[in-house]
């Protein structure tokens, strides 16, 4: 469904209900990362530039749902610790798992105060919180500052815009397009530096070779 169709169907249903779906697609982001929650956060912006809706309700909505989803995957993440089921994973895995919990320790509350920012992956912030022990109160506090600006910018560029869809949409297609090669570039330089400590470190166990 198109962002029209969205806006088409949020003017057909009582305001309470509106909310509750609002709230609903910012939550449901961080269980199903594939759903367009942006989506729900810029319909929310239109109703406010162009249907006269208030400001304060529907950032708040927006926001508390991230929030939300957001605790929810770092309760995953403490789950998967105390259920042992990071146990199952072979020696690579493990040390793939230490490696991000040992990222999270240093830098979590950087990771956590740009999650936001970064579609598509942003639950995985959390469920690694979880499982690196961060605090709660830390975690919460993060999330909801990182939702907080993230959404006020959307629904800030949706106010500006008013109701032009296009732009809009264009407005999120392309951040998402710049992110995703950002992170990709990322990941690249991340496996290659792994990769050559791993030649580096077998090089140094047999000097033969």
């Amino acid at each position: 469904m198109d962002l029209q169709a969205i806006i088409d169907h949020l003017r057909e249903w009582p305001p309470i209900v509106v909310y509750l779906l609002l709230f609903a697609g910012a939550f449901i982001e961080y269980i199903v990362p594939p759903v367009p929650g942006d989506t729900f956060v810029v319909g929310g912006a239109v109703l406010v530039s162009a249907f006269g809706w208030h400001f304060a309700p529907v950032l708040a909505v927006v926001t508390g749902g991230a929030v939300l989803g957001a605790w929810l995957d770092f309760v995953i993440g403490k789950w998967l610790v105390k259920s042992g089921r990071l146990d199952k994973f072979g020696p690579k895995g493990r040390r793939a798992i230490d490696g991000i919990v040992a990222q999270m320790k240093r830098r979590g509350a950087a990771y956590l105060a740009v999650n936001r920012f970064l579609p598509g992956i942003r639950a995985f912030f959390f469920v690694a919180a979880g499982i690196a022990g961060l605090s709660t109160a830390k975690v919460l506090f993060w999330s909801g500052l990182s939702a907080l600006a993230w959404n006020g910018l959307l629904v800030g560029l949706g106010y500006a815009l008013g109701a032009n869809l296009p732009a809009l949409e264009g407005f999120l297609v392309q951040y998402s397009v710049v992110v995703w090669i950002v992170i990709g570039v990322v990941i690249v330089f991340f496996v290659g530096r792994m990769i050559w400590k791993a030649r580096r470190a077998k090089t140094e166990d047999d000097p033969s070779t």
